[in-house]
C-alpha cells in the first residue's frame, strides 16, 4: 500500500476558526459548498475521515504535535526518515497545522489525488499554506 500525508499550515484566531475553514458548509437547501480547505488545495472531494486539525496555543503544544509526528503518526520507517528537516522551523510560524492523509490500497483509494499534488502553489487569498507531501 502506498501512503502520502500532506501537511497544510495557516494562523487562525481560535481553533473554532480553524474548524469552521475545514468544515463543508451547507445552505439551505441542504447543498454543500467547498470548506476553505477545499478551495485550497483545489478540490472538490475530500474524505474528512483522513483529515485532522492541531491548533497551538504554546510552545509546549506546538513540540507536542512535532513529537507526534516524528514519532507517532506512523510506525513506518521511511515516513519519518522522510520529514524535511526545516519543517519544525516552518511550523513554528504557524499556530494551526492540517494533516491530509490519502493511500492507494488494493482495496481502493482514500484521497487519491493528494500524490499529485506534491508541489503544491498556493492560491493567492487563501488561508493554508502548503509545507510539504510526504509520501511513504
Amino acid at each position: 500500500m502506498k501512503n502520502v500525508l500532506t501537511i497544510l499550515a495557516a494562523n487562525f484566531d481560535s481553533e473554532e476558526q480553524l474548524k469552521e475553514f475545514v468544515e463543508i458548509i451547507y445552505n439551505e437547501d441542504g447543498d454543500a459548498r467547498p470548506s476553505g480547505i477545499m478551495t485550497s488545495i483545489g478540490t472538490t472531494r475530500l474524505d474528512y475521515d483522513f483529515v485532522e486539525t492541531h491548533f497551538f496555543n504554546d510552545v509546549e503544544s506546538r513540540q507536542s504535535f512535532w513529537d507526534y509526528l516524528c514519532y507517532e503518526y506512523c510506525s513506518n520507517e521511511s515516513f519519518s526518515k522522510q520529514i524535511p528537516p526545516t519543517l519544525n522551523e516552518c511550523i513554528n510560524q504557524f499556530n494551526s497545522i492540517i494533516l491530509l492523509y490519502g493511500n492507494d490500497s488494493l482495496y481502493g483509494s482514500v484521497n487519491k489525488f493528494l500524490f499529485q499534488i506534491g508541489g503544491l502553489v498556493n492560491p493567492i487569498g487563501s488561508s493554508a499554506v502548503f509545507l510539504s507531501c510526504i509520501t511513504y
